[in-house]
């Protein structure tokens, strides 16, 4: 069974289990999704402020074992080809770029980043970052779509 946002953001939106509401529930949500999809507790961390919100690595942990029941049959496979790209985002009124690596057979988002540029330097560190994720790669191949350059 897969967790979806809006099931975890029940989960968090309910004050009879979670009376105080310190982060809106959404956010929680948010965190705990990004952190079971692969990312590690800093990168949620850095992911939330590039969306606006401070918030502790221990605090995302905390919501991740609050909603533990929700997450219980989440499974771990090997990867196939990944695929990343870039996208604009605004954050209260600037831009931003939001940089995510997804599974091209499941779908399933390998990392995520958000940065103030959209040039080489975030792109290679990007890929830098999502080569450090994935170690079971041993040969990889990297095609361009000139979506950087405009051409």
């Amino acid at each position: 069974m897969k967790v979806s946002i809006g099931q975890l953001y029940s989960l968090f939106s309910d004050r009879k289990i979670f009376p105080r509401r310190r982060v809106d529930p959404l956010v929680k949500a948010i965190g705990v999704k990004v952190y079971t999809l692969g990312l590690s507790l800093a990168q949620v961390k850095e992911f939330l402020e590039g969306l606006g919100y401070k918030v502790s690595r221990e605090a995302i942990r905390q919501w991740y074992l609050e909603a533990g029941e929700l997450l219980l049959n989440i499974e771990i496979k090997k990867r196939g080809f990944i695929a990343a790209d870039e996208t604009v985002i605004f954050n209260f009124a600037k831009k931003a770029y939001l940089w995510a690596a997804r599974e091209v057979k499941s779908g399933e988002v390998i990392a995520l980043q958000v940065t103030r540029g959209r040039g080489i330097g975030e792109c290679l560190k990007f890929l830098e970052k999502l080569k450090n994720l994935v170690r079971t790669i041993l040969q990889f191949t990297l095609i361009e779509d000139h979506g950087t350059t405009g051409q």
